[in-house]
């Protein structure tokens, strides 16, 4: 087969122009791509992060102030703010998420409290005898047997009744010549709370009665009996316990928290598990203690018994409208709760992204939580899908219900400086024994804070960090001295500053490497001035902490345990020195 030459030639011409204009526009696209691509990412935040502490933000390369490791550009559409989440239209139709507005509301909802009937104590009555006898025989002898007033209770044999109404019947005998002695034998029975009617027929009988009966003084129940037939009682002696049901106590158990809805003269209504009848009482009493165990304070209303329908120890319930009170309320569902913190998830207006905020909740009513801090009315709050969203937050590093919200350090770069501090001199004769007892008592509240960062919850140690540099406050100037003056000035200051940033943060890793500054203070004011305190402190000191550069901690133990690294090496480092009691 023949080729024309002028056709290869054509074709040959065209490959080459089409590889020169291929190259020329295609050539560089795709690596230029990648470059801007990747500068857009760094450029567009201007952050970098540690991929080991995410909450590591700063405007340039470097090391994490943490670990050493080197930082990287932090990932694109990340705002640098840890308590922010972006999201993309498309992962929140995923994820469900549902929010709602939250507002002002009255707090309505109805107080519901428990509690039983029982007696009133001031209409509980004992039926006593009024001279000593035998009971022959017991007419009210059980237990909620009904008695009146006026009515038998019991027959009663007594000898000194017997020789007091043969008494009276020689006095009748006698009532013309000596009519006082008649009176005076009257008198006697009478004290013995003879009625003039029981008087006046053994008169007529002209016979003493050998077996009394004893008339109940009271009206009401027979709740308690307290002898049997036969039994031998002195005067005064008891017989029955007697109450009245007419009037009895509703007595309901109230939890501390609803005690500001409950007051003397208030109305209350309630109803027993027996029927849904509605009874009515008022409030007489509100208990002034708490019972230690349960935790509830006694209220009590005075309620009438019409019908005696209530019975003691029935179970009774009642609800009590609380005080109205505008408080702000946010739906159960937007709560994520772990225990020591609640959170909530709140949608930024305009944007795909949510915030983090740590709420502090009040009572719960219904289905909703009352909000004393953390948002305010406006607030939208993700209120199906928060526990996605804090999923995700935990993967991107950000803050979540795990990880505790801590400061963002963004966009200045913040590194910790160790502080150089001069040597200590000798100036514990010059200090004086109150101000030695004052570092004392700080070495004290830094030892609990030496304790919280082993076990290295920053919550705990943001709250005794707040202890310790109140002591701090607490330490006088020392004396008059202007060299010692001078010197505890150079070191209350940074130890004001680490305590500060301690107390204000709650980021564990932060707190740590502040403490090394608070500690090297410490231990020199130990080593200047002296302390009060009868046992050593040991100077201890671990070569890894700091990046690798080393620092020292103050312990009341020989043993190592290291306050940098917890309990991943928590053994790590050895006693440097030992500075004993007025050094």
């Amino acid at each position: 087969m023949k080729f024309n030459k002028s056709i290869l030639l054509t074709i040959g011409v065209a490959l080459v122009v089409g590889a020169a204009v291929g190259a020329l526009l295609f050539g560089n696209k795709a690596p230029q791509t990648q470059e801007e691509s990747h500068q857009h990412e760094v450029d567009e935040n201007g952050l970098w992060t540690c991929s080991m502490h995410p909450q590591v933000r700063q405007p340039e390369s470097g090391s994490c102030p943490f670990c050493g490791m080197d930082l990287i550009p932090l990932a694109n559409g990340d705002s640098g703010d840890p308590t922010i989440l972006k999201m993309s239209n498309a992962a929140m139709q995923l994820a469900n998420i549902e929010t709602a507005i939250i507002g002002s509301s009255e707090k309505t909802t109805p107080i519901r409290l428990n509690g039983k009937i029982k007696v009133d104590d001031r209409l509980v009555n004992l039926q006593t005898t009024h001279f000593e006898g035998r009971v022959e025989e017991l007419y009210k002898g059980f237990e909620g047997d009904v008695v009146t007033k006026g009515e038998k209770v019991a027959s009663i044999y007594s000898p000194e009744l017997v020789t007091a109404q043969e008494e009276l019947i020689a006095a009748k005998k006698l009532a013309d010549t000596n009519p006082v002695l008649l009176e005076a034998a009257r008198k006697k029975l009478h004290h013995w709370k003879l009625s003039m009617d029981q008087i006046m027929e053994i008169e007529k009988s002209n016979e003493p009665l050998r077996n009394f009966d004893l008339l109940s003084d009271y009206t009401g129940v027979v709740t308690k009996k307290v002898v049997n037939n036969g039994t031998h009682l002195h005067e005064g002696g008891g017989l029955v316990e007697i109450t009245d049901l007419t009037s009895l106590w509703a007595v309901f158990e109230v939890y501390e928290r609803d005690l500001n809805n409950i007051s003397l003269g208030q109305k209350v209504s309630f109803k027993t598990s027996r029927d849904n009848e509605q009874y009515a009482g008022v409030v007489s009493f509100i208990s002034p203690n708490v019972d230690p165990n349960t935790r509830v304070v006694e209220v009590r209303a005075d309620v009438r018994n019409r019908g005696l329908k209530l019975k003691p120890d029935m179970f009774i319930e009642t609800s009590i409208s609380p005080n109205s009170v505008s408080a702000l309320v946010v739906p159960k569902s937007a709560v994520l709760w772990t225990g020591k913190r609640s959170i909530v998830y709140v949608k930024i207006p305009n944007e795909s992204s949510f915030q983090l905020r740590e709420v502090v909740l009040g009572d719960a009513i219904g289905n909703a939580y009352l909000i004393e801090e953390g948002l305010k009315a406006g607030d939208e709050v993700v209120t199906n899908g928060a526990f996605t969203l804090d999923a995700e937050s935990q993967l991107k590093g950000n803050n979540s219900m795990m990880n505790p919200l801590s400061p963002t350090v963004a966009p200045e770069k913040v590194i910790f400086e160790e502080i150089d501090l001069p040597e200590p001199k000798d100036l514990s004769d010059k200090a004086g024994a109150i101000f030695q007892e004052q570092i004392g008592a700080l070495s004290i509240e830094y030892i609990a804070l030496k304790d919280a960062m082993v076990a290295g919850d920053g919550s705990t140690i943001r709250k005794i960090g707040v202890s310790v540099r109140n002591a701090l406050n607490r330490v006088e100037s020392p004396s008059q001295n202007e060299e010692v003056n001078a010197y505890w000035g150079s070191l209350k200051e940074p130890m004001r500053q680490s305590l500060e940033l301690i107390a204000k943060t709650g980021d564990r890793d932060a707190q740590r490497l502040e403490f090394i500054n608070l500690s090297k203070a410490l231990i020199n004011a130990l080593k200047a001035f002296g302390t009060s305190s009868e046992s050593p402190f040991y100077v201890q000191y671990c070569p890894m902490a700091n990046n690798n550069t080393g620092a020292t901690w103050i312990s009341r133990e020989e043993e190592i345990i290291n306050p940098y690294f917890g309990d991943v090496m928590l053994n790590c480092g050895n006693v440097e020195e030992v500075i004993n009691p007025n050094n």
